[in-house]
This record gives structure tokens, C-alpha cells and sequence, in this order.
């Protein structure tokens, strides 16, 4: 009887349910404009999704090929889908980084230091740092808001 209670508890488990961090969340990704340190575009998603999957499925087919793109590791495979992309090189157990691939890493982590301040800021608003608690679908127009809220300061 309890295992039957088990595998409609399973069965029935919400979609954004995340194995990785065993509970239910959401995914933003934010896409920003470097030249003005604004956010541009704005992408949802289940917890579970994988960021290079919700970048295909939002942004990646509406973002021209001579844009330039800095991404972390959790895009492995961008380089296939959009070509000017930067992302850092990464050691093996037995091929240590070069001094180049250690330079080219640095390059990168200036630009990208810009994203990880535009998240400090995201995250100083309260609802978005701590678990959200009210519903799911008015998650995004506040996100959405937020993120409008710091544009504008940033003007």
C-alpha cells in the first residue's frame, strides 16, 4: 500500500522540481547589454532545465551571429549553435591549462564580473533572494519589473 503511495507521490511531482537541489525551483536567466550595463532580455524556466537548453529555447535563435557572447561553463555546447561565443577553457586531469588559456580565463572573468554585479543588484531586492513564496505565474512580471526598476536606475 505505501509504495503505491510512493509512486503516485512520484508520479505527481510538480515540474519544477529540481533533483539537484531537492525542491521546487525556478530558472532566470538574464541576458545583458554590455555597451550600457542593461538588461535586455529575460528567459523562465523549470529548475531542472539546463541553462545551454533554456538558452536554445529563448534566446539563442533570436540572437544574431555577429553579437558577441560571454557565457560560463554551464554552456558546453554554444560554441556548435553561435560562433562569436567566449566561454572559459577548462582542465583536464592530465592536460593542465597553458599560460594563454589561463590569460584568455582572466579576460573573460573581467567581462563577466559585470553579470555577477547586475545579479548583486537583482538579489538585493528582497522577493528575489530569499524563496519566493506567492504564486508561480506572477513570478515573472516580477521579475520583469525588477529588473525595469534597475534599468532605470542605471540611466
Amino acid at each position: 500500500m505505501s509504495l503505491k503511495v510512493l509512486f503516485n507521490a512520484l508520479k505527481n511531482q510538480s515540474k519544477n522540481y529540481s533533483g539537484k537541489k531537492k525542491r521546487h525551483t525556478i530558472k532566470t536567466q538574464i541576458m545583458l547589454d554590455l555597451t550600457n550595463h542593461r538588461a535586455c532580455q529575460l528567459a523562465f524556466s523549470d529548475g531542472h532545465t539546463h541553462d545551454f537548453t533554456l538558452f536554445k529555447g529563448s534566446i539563442g535563435y533570436s540572437l544574431p551571429q555577429n553579437t558577441l557572447v560571454f557565457v560560463d561553463l554551464g554552456y558546453l555546447g554554444i560554441l556548435k549553435f553561435h560562433e562569436n561565443t567566449f566561454i572559459p577553457a577548462k582542465r583536464s586531469k592530465h592536460h593542465p591549462l597553458t599560460q594563454k588559456d589561463k590569460q584568455l580565463n582572466r579576460e573573460i572573468a573581467k567581462i563577466r564580473i559585470e553579470v555577477e554585479h547586475f545579479n548583486a543588484k537583482f538579489k538585493t531586492f528582497q522577493i528575489m533572494a530569499q524563496p519566493y513564496r506567492n504564486r508561480r505565474k506572477r513570478f515573472e512580471l516580477r521579475a520583469e519589473l525588477i529588473c525595469g526598476i534597475i534599468n532605470h536606475e542605471m540611466m
